[in-house]
């Protein structure tokens, strides 16, 4: 009975959600990325978004790299404190810059 509890226990610590993360979307059309969002937090998650007709890249090296097709969707999720670039791989040219704040 311990053992199964315990198990539960972790279990549910593992897929726990910051009550305090907050999602953003930015959105990636016309070569651009969209708006930076604003007091962005570790813990919380971008979902980028492709409505552009070329395929992109949302990429902060050594942190994350989201590759999306026209249409295409993913969420990363902030794990560290500071300013950072995002590029496009393959549009050097796009950029944007994310200032994350500590918890």
């Amino acid at each position: 009975m311990i053992t199964k509890l315990l198990t539960l226990l972790l279990l549910a610590s593992t897929f726990a959600v910051d009550a305090n993360a907050a999602n953003y979307v930015v959105k990636i059309s016309n070569m651009k990325f969209g708006p930076a969002p604003v007091n962005l937090k570790v813990g919380d998650t971008i979902e980028w978004e492709n409505d552009d007709m070329f395929r992109h890249t949302a990429t902060v090296k050594g942190v994350f790299d989201a590759d999306l097709n026209p249409g295409a969707k993913q969420t990363v999720t902030l794990h560290k404190a500071g300013i950072v670039s995002a590029i496009c791989r393959y549009h050097p040219n796009m950029t944007l810059k994310l200032s994350v704040g500590g918890k």
